[in-house]
């Protein structure tokens, strides 16, 4: 593109309203742009002040307006509760019941000096740098399941032992040393316990009556679990299972506990620690977690066999957490679909991250983009290149026992909000199991709507009911921009 002369400038200041008044509208929150009408007002620009635009940069311009497609034809009506806090109760729109406010988690204190005293023989900066190749390999981690021919009748002595005696097959991310989990400890704990502690607060701010009473971890690592859950319910658990197949790992995860010293009483009453599930099929506990865990099952079948007991096994609510990477994407889906066509959901759903129990609009859509959200997180030590903060991409399922409660069909925000001026744009998982982009604007749904909206991250639930009215147009999938 070359630049405009200084004649030039005055003539090309064209009303484009005057030109194309279906181009633009003082109230549209989107401006709908298709090739044709875009080379014809490039070609006025072109007439009034000479060739400033290449074919190349023209066919640019073209297909870049021609991708931004959404839709303000929506019906919002605003929900009862939020309204009512939000007019009567002065509530800010900024606080609305679907913000998850939970940014730049840290480790409490108390834990944090536990980590100091159990690394205190270890050179910290070898830590610190194993732990962050320890966490690039984590996050770019594959799961390939070993469901052939071959393999699934070697070892028959496993085959008549129950499912929840069975020890777990070795792999690379075995703890299997004092070393190897200290690197754990110090490379993935700070940013677990942020993605844990933001699907705690979901929970807690939605179901605010919850009290648990029991609360099992399997594959619990360093107790990243133990500390999320007690943060919230703390004096109201009286029992809690840590499942870790290392015993290395379980001697550590004591060991915090302990404040690094072992001759210390325990921070937490009634921490058990084991290597295998409960045998006991009927022993249930309000709180049953997962957490970067999945991927060690060496099998679709060990897979499948390992979240029939887990679901089985919970009596409140089921967590299942993973890395937010197509693999880690791709594995919970699957799990989703087990879960969907084996079980009934009418005494159990699925609570979060979908407000529907569709099959997920972003399979469907096939486009390689995972359903994700983002935890950041305060590290407890620095970085080898000196960042103190760090965030976290991670997918997970959250399936409760009982009625749905008053927010399970808010839209869900699966990408960050775009503020533009005068209209945010939000792209949103929508109750009818579809992917849409809005564009909300005080002039079409009201200044609480649209300030709700506005002030509405990534992974955040909108705290209204939309009627979608759609032409047929709107219907095609949108481009994400």
């Amino acid at each position: 593109m070359t630049a405009v002369p200084s004649k030039c400038k005055q003539n090309a200041q064209i009303n484009i309203s005057t030109l194309y008044p279906h181009l633009h509208t003082r109230n549209t929150g989107a401006f709908h742009f298709c090739t044709t009408e875009m080379s014809i007002f490039f070609g006025h620009v072109r007439t009034h002040c000479g060739r400033i635009f290449t074919t190349k940069g023209l066919q640019l311009c073209a297909a870049t307006f021609g991708k931004v497609h959404y839709t303000t034809k929506v019906k919002c009506e605003l929900d009862a509760i939020t309204e009512k806090e939000i007019t009567e109760q002065g509530l800010k729109p900024r606080k609305h019941r679907g913000r998850i406010k939970c940014n730049n988690t840290a480790i409490g204190p108390e834990i944090h000096e536990a980590i100091i005293k159990c690394v205190k023989d270890y050179p910290l900066k070898s830590l610190v740098a194993d732990g962050q190749r320890l966490n690039n390999c984590v996050r770019s981690r594959k799961w390939f399941p070993l469901d052939t021919p071959s393999n699934r009748g070697s070892d028959r002595s496993s085959e008549r032992m129950p499912s929840s005696a069975r020890r777990q097959s070795s792999s690379a991310f075995d703890m299997h040393d004092e070393y190897s989990c200290l690197t754990q400890l110090i490379g993935r704990a700070d940013a677990e316990y942020a993605v844990l502690k933001r699907i705690f607060t979901e929970i807690n701010q939605r179901d605010p009556e919850l009290k648990p009473r029991s609360f099992l971890d399997f594959g619990a690592g360093v107790g990243t679990g133990t500390w999320a859950v007690t943060d919230f319910w703390r004096e109201h658990l009286f029992e809690i299972l840590s499942v870790d197949k290392s015993r290395h790992m379980n001697d550590l995860a004591e060991l915090v506990l302990r404040q690094g010293d072992p001759n210390k009483a325990t921070m937490l009453r009634n921490v058990f620690y084991r290597q295998f599930l409960p045998a006991n099929p009927e022993r249930k506990y309000d709180i049953v977690l997962s957490s970067f865990s999945l991927f060690d099952q060496p099998s679709r079948r060990r897979l499948y066999e390992l979240v029939d007991q887990l679901y089985s096994t919970f009596d409140k609510y089921l967590i299942l957490v993973e890395q937010g990477s197509n693999a880690g994407f791709q594995l919970l889906d699957g799990i989703r679909n087990h879960i969907r066509r084996n079980y009934d959901t009418d005494e159990k759903h699925l609570f979060a991250p979908c407000p529907h129990t569709k099959a997920c609009p972003r399979m469907v859509k096939d486009d390689g983009t995972p359903c994700n959200f983002e935890a950041t997180y305060t590290r407890s030590f620095p970085s080898s290149d000196g960042h103190q903060y760090g965030s976290i991409l991670y997918s997970y399922l959250v399936y409760r026992k009982g009625a749905p409660d008053n927010a399970h069909q808010f839209p869900r925000l699966v990408r960050p909000t775009a503020v533009r001026s005068k209209h945010c744009v939000c792209h949103v998982c929508s109750a009818d199991g579809k992917l849409r982009d809005v564009a909300f604007t005080t002039a079409k749904h009201g200044q609480i709507v649209h300030r709700c909206a506005k002030a509405s991250r990534w992974g955040d639930l909108l705290p209204m009911h939309i009627q979608w009215l759609n032409s047929a147009k709107d219907e095609e999938p949108s481009e994400e921009t």
